[in-house]
């Protein structure tokens, strides 16, 4: 059978409708929340015409035939959500590094083709330059935050979307649908890889048995083993314009673990991380080499927060020294 992101993750919710799914700072979402909110983007989206054009059997290995969607946000639950709307919606969602200055921004967006772009108010001014250079980008997606910036012209802002109740789009998401993930340009210019979603769930969403390797054999057994996890939490501490963050966050989901976010956004705040170890009793955290590692050691030894509950500190994207 070919999996698909939204209905593995939306029978897992269906089972444990009421666990935390997603927590930073005072906001706390169940799977339930979350997938509803996706859903409703995704009904967004489709009534504004986006969706699949061309099935994946009628192209050719490096050929789309779906609206692309970028998500150019900080980390929290509009990103995730934005994710499992777009795979609902049979839109492809796509990463957007938020670093980039505005002309390595206006490649990224017309070498993707997108017509769709979710991002938080901070980046409206850098948005706003681009605009006139990127006429296929027709659908603004705008997350309020304390910024300051106004509501771009033509954008909508993202809380009256997902806060509508709507019925899910009526269309059926298909295992050869594609994920899109964007290298970050460091061996030239960034890429657009294409993974279909059944591929990357096995690969890298949760579709296989982390300790054993065997992969799902159906829907029914992923619920069962999300069913079983106690709700474990685990840190997400890089941004979720990497793979490395994206691919912790969707395993977390299929497999019905919490995921938590620190208050600070926009930088890497070790003091900020500890003390929400400490508030959230997480027992796993994500970084990415010594970047990451050191200041959080530092931390951890000032001793202003009481870590005992952190267990597990996984590693990726880049190698910590002895």
């Amino acid at each position: 059978m070919l999996f698909t992101v939204p209905a593995v993750a939306g029978a897992v919710a269906s089972a444990i409708p009421d666990r935390a799914l997603i927590i930073q700072g005072d906001r706390r979402y169940s799977y339930g929340e979350i997938i509803t909110r996706s859903n409703r983007l995704a009904a967004y989206l489709h009534s504004r015409g986006l969706g699949a054009r061309t099935e994946r059997e009628g192209l050719a290995g490096h050929e789309v035939g779906q609206d692309l969607l970028g998500v150019y946000a900080y980390n929290g639950p509009e990103y995730v959500e934005s994710m499992l709307g777009s795979f609902r919606a049979r839109v492809a969602p796509f990463n957007v590094n938020y670093r980039y200055v505005k002309t390595e921004l206006q490649y990224l967006l017309a070498d993707a083709g997108a017509t769709a772009l979710v991002y938080h108010a901070a980046f409206a001014p850098r948005v706003a330059e681009i605009l006139p250079d990127l006429p296929s980008l027709r659908v603004l997606i705008q997350i309020a935050d304390d910024s300051g910036n106004d509501l771009l012209y033509g954008a909508v802002d993202y809380e009256k979307i997902v806060g509508v109740d709507v019925p899910a789009p009526p269309v059926e998401p298909c295992g050869d649908d594609l994920y899109v993930l964007y290298t970050g340009g460091t061996t030239g210019m960034p890429k657009g890889v294409l993974w279909r979603q059944h591929d990357i769930f096995m690969t890298a969403f949760g579709g296989r048995n982390m300790v054993t390797g065997e992969q799902a054999g159906s829907v029914d057994d992923i619920v069962a083993r999300a069913v079983e996890n106690p709700g474990t939490k685990l840190m997400i501490l890089p941004p979720l314009i990497h793979g490395a963050a994206q691919w912790a966050a969707m395993t977390a989901i299929t497999t019905g673990q919490t995921v938590v976010f620190p208050r600070v956004v926009d930088r890497f705040d070790a003091d900020d991380v500890v003390r929400t170890i400490e508030r959230e009793q997480i027992l796993v955290a994500t970084v990415v080499g010594d970047a990451m590692a050191r200041p959080l050691v530092a931390a951890i030894r000032s001793g202003i927060a009481d870590v005992s509950s952190l267990s597990v500190v996984a590693n990726g994207g880049a190698q910590l020294t002895p």
